[in-house]
Parts: structure tokens; C-alpha cells; sequence
């Protein structure tokens, strides 16, 4: 059993914010910036209202959702008595809780679709709101790994978006450009993981060919290539940032030993991870020198 938040309550952390829609006594309105900071989402549980999206109005009657992606300017205006709950997550947490997995790419790119008052039947309705009751539970008491437990919570609700609103229903075709940017995204989370090409590809339910083509066609580089880009880029921040020893550095990027990773990046800087930490060391010391640190 969940606990209930005050009715009309507004619960937010760094990411997700959750507001109780309570029946109020008079039209309550949203309106959204056409900017790619955050998305929203309700569930409407009870009353009606209605969508405008450009010149388009579309009138939408609970139980049913309503999913709009960032970059997408428009209003929701509900008729007092309206009941139910409405989300709105930054375009970052929606970067970071899409599963590894081969929904990845359908799932993403199903997020950048307006849903528009889908039906619901009243079991579906529960179960999602029980879902963004314990999401908003988690914000509200504020416990160790609450951030975790949100993008736990927060995924499951955007999983029952995405099957109510027709995902799943055939394989989606996803775009070059939402491909790289879930290729990317990939990456973030899994490059210190050492994944192959083939893995990245099986998590995005592409074939090992089509990505390599799309990121190549895109970028002019291959998929291997920008993992280990990334990979180059943490080491050179963590050689010039840390007091870490070469192979505390090579274990912290998933290296199975020093020796692999000094190869690894000799290749690609034409220099040893030492010696790039000893220039870096003496850059850092020109740009501080200043008459009053003289002795």
C-alpha cells in the first residue's frame, strides 16, 4: 500500500517533478515552451479538458494519457473536477532511464510522439497510478538511493506510456537522427563496460550493419571509433584531475590491466598516459604562476 501524498501537492527532485491533480473547483491550464528542457505527461483519471497543439485542438476525456515530448509549444486546459497526476521530466533523466536493452530504440524514439488522450481501462489506469504514486513517494522521503529508485520508478511508468500509446505493437523504424542520439546515449552508460559494436547493436534492436552505416553516414566515423573517443576523454580527465595512479585509472575505465590501457591510449595521443600527466602538470603550473605565488 502506498502512501498518500496531500492532495495538490507538488513533489520534485533534480529531474522528475509529480503534482496531484485534485478536483479542483474551477479550469486548470498548462502551457509549454516549445524548448527541449523537459517533457510532460498526465494521467487523467477523471474529467475532461482538451490539447492544443499548433492550430490543432483535440479534446481529450479521462481516464485516458497525454504525453508531450519536449520541443512540442502548446496547451492543456482541464475542466474543474478533473482528477489524476501530471509528470514532467527533464530531457536528461529521459537520456539516462531508457533501458540498455533492444526496447532502447523504440522506446526513445516513441517518447518524441504526442500522445493525445489515449483510453484507458480502469485496471491500466491503476496500475500506472500506483506507479507514479511510489515515484512520488521516493522524492518525498528523500532516502538513500532515492535518486536510483526514481529512475526505476519513473521507467516503468514511461514503459506504460509507450505500450498504451502503441509501442511494441510492430518493430519501429527509428530515424538517423534519434539513431546516433541513442547511440550516444549508449555509449555514455556503457563505454567503461568495454561493449562491442554487435552489443550496442543488439540493445537498439538494429542489426550491427545498419549502425555502423547510420553512424558512419553521420558522424564520418565509425561506432568504434566514438566509444573510444569517450573512453579517451574520461582518461584524459581523470589523468589531469585526480591523483590516481595509471592503474587505478585503467581499472576505474574497465581495462583489464595497466599495460592495455598504456597502449590503448599511447595509440590514440601519440604519448604515454605518464607523460600526457606530467605536461598537463606543467600547463596547470604556467597558466597559476603569478608574482604573488613566487617565493
Amino acid at each position: 500500500m502506498h502512501q498518500a501524498i496531500a492532495q495538490g501537492t507538488r513533489v520534485e527532485g533534480p529531474d522528475v517533478e509529480v503534482t496531484d491533480l485534485t478536483g479542483s473547483l474551477s479550469p486548470t491550464e498548462w502551457s509549454f515552451a516549445g524548448d527541449r528542457r523537459s517533457a510532460h505527461g498526465f494521467l487523467l483519471n477523471a474529467g475532461e479538458g482538451e490539447v492544443r497543439l499548433g492550430d490543432t485542438i483535440t479534446a481529450v476525456r479521462g481516464p485516458c494519457l497525454i504525453w508531450l515530448p519536449g520541443g512540442r509549444g502548446g496547451q492543456l486546459r482541464l475542466a474543474a473536477g478533473a482528477r489524476g497526476a501530471a509528470l514532467t521530466v527533464s530531457d536528461g533523466a529521459l537520456a539516462r532511464v531508457v533501458p540498455a536493452t533492444a526496447i532502447a530504440g523504440p522506446l526513445r524514439e516513441g517518447m518524441e510522439r504526442p500522445l493525445l488522450g489515449v483510453p484507458l481501462e480502469g485496471k491500466a489506469a491503476r496500475a500506472i497510478g500506483a506507479d507514479i504514486a511510489a515515484l512520488s513517494e521516493e522524492l518525498f522521503e528523500d532516502l538513500p538511493g532515492m535518486r536510483e529508485a526514481v529512475m526505476s520508478r519513473l521507467c516503468l511508468v514511461l514503459i506504460a506510456f509507450w505500450r498504451l500509446g502503441g509501442g511494441g505493437a510492430r518493430p519501429a523504424q527509428s530515424s538517423p537522427r534519434m539513431l546516433v542520439q541513442g547511440f550516444l546515449q549508449l555509449v555514455e552508460l556503457n563505454a567503461r563496460r568495454h561493449w562491442r559494436v554487435a552489443d550496442y547493436a543488439r540493445a537498439m534492436g538494429i542489426t550491427t550493419d545498419r549502425l555502423n552505416t547510420a553512424i558512419k553516414r553521420a558522424t564520418g566515423v565509425t561506432p568504434l571509433d566514438l566509444v573510444h573517443r569517450r573512453l579517451l576523454e574520461d582518461a584524459e580527465a581523470l589523468l589531469e584531475r585526480s591523483s590516481m595512479q595509471v592503474g587505478e585509472v585503467a581499472d576505474a575505465l574497465g581495462f583489464r590491466d595497466a599495460g592495455y590501457f598504456s597502449r590503448f591510449f599511447s595509440q590514440r595521443k601519440g604519448i604515454s598516459p605518464g607523460r600526457f600527466r606530467q605536461q598537463a602538470a606543467q600547463r596547470a603550473g604556467r597558466r597559476d604562476g603569478s608574482y604573488a605565488a613566487w617565493p
